[in-house]
């Protein structure tokens, strides 16, 4: 029999970089070292140097046994989201133990580290905290399970359930939620906007409208949507779908950039 060429050595892939949107799949992740993280690799999904106008970074880190990441540089937030694994986090004198799908919000210039006793893997959301014009007061540590908070149904449909990871407020100026859609399931319409996002697929797969295309998608593809890009999921498979979504939101529009 002859064997089948291998679609990568022909150079052919699902992803796909775009002016509004970027579609990043696993055959073309590469690994490499992030200042701050040792005895770590990192896949860099998302960042400011794509110069597509991202305004915040989205990476995975694959922590190896005796791993250790120190808080990011002045004035960076960071939401850590464990995907495989264990990880301690310490924080203001106190140090927890995060399993799989347990989160932690770190607000920016917060003394932390992240070490890893065993082989861990996390999803990491990084952005320069905008502070609020009318002043309030800081954000605080955010401890939480994605499979422990409540859903609640996106416009009334009991298929797509929606879960906030971060609190709603003003002082947040981002958000992380996860969107839950049994097969078949739909967002009810194409929504443009004015915020960005940074999604991970969790888990099953579907396809994505980006633009004026419509891209399948499956576990552990990464996409990153710009301002205004056209954008609507649809489930497909037999089981329930469900992905990691970033958004700023919370300050003034004429100071994004």
């Amino acid at each position: 029999m002859t064997n089948r060429p291998n679609l990568q050595q022909l150079g052919q892939t699902r992803s796909v970089v775009d002016p509004n949107f970027a579609l990043i799949t696993p055959e073309t992740f590469i690994r490499t070292q992030v200042a701050g993280w040792t005895n770590t690799t990192c896949v860099v999904h998302i960042a400011p140097v794509m110069g597509l106008g991202a305004r915040f970074s989205q990476y995975t880190a694959e922590m190896q046994p005796g791993a250790k990441a120190v808080a990011p540089p002045s004035g960076i937030q960071r939401f850590v989201f464990v995907l495989e694994g264990e990880l301690e986090v310490s924080v203001g004198g106190e140090t927890r133990r995060l399993g799989e799908y347990d989160y932690v919000y770190l607000p920016a210039d917060t003394e932390n580290t992240l070490h890893a006793a065993g082989t861990a893997r996390v999803s990491v959301f990084e952005k320069r905290f905008a502070a609020h014009a009318r002043g309030l007061p800081s954000p605080q540590v955010v401890f939480g399970n994605e499979r422990q908070v409540a859903g609640f149904e996106f416009e009334g449909d009991p298929g797509l359930i929606a879960r906030k990871l971060l609190p709603d407020e003003a002082q947040f100026d981002f958000i992380v939620t996860t969107m839950s859609y049994a097969p078949g399931a739909t967002l009810p319409y194409v929504e443009v906007h004015y915020m960005e996002h940074g999604l991970l697929m969790l888990e099953g797969e579907g396809l994505y409208r980006l633009g004026e295309r419509y891209l399948p998608v499956t576990t552990g593809d990464v996409i990153w949507m710009g301002a205004h890009c056209p954008q609507w999921y649809g489930a497909l498979g037999k089981t329930w779908s469900k992905y990691l979504l970033y958004k700023d939101m919370n300050r003034q529009v004429l100071d994004l950039k």
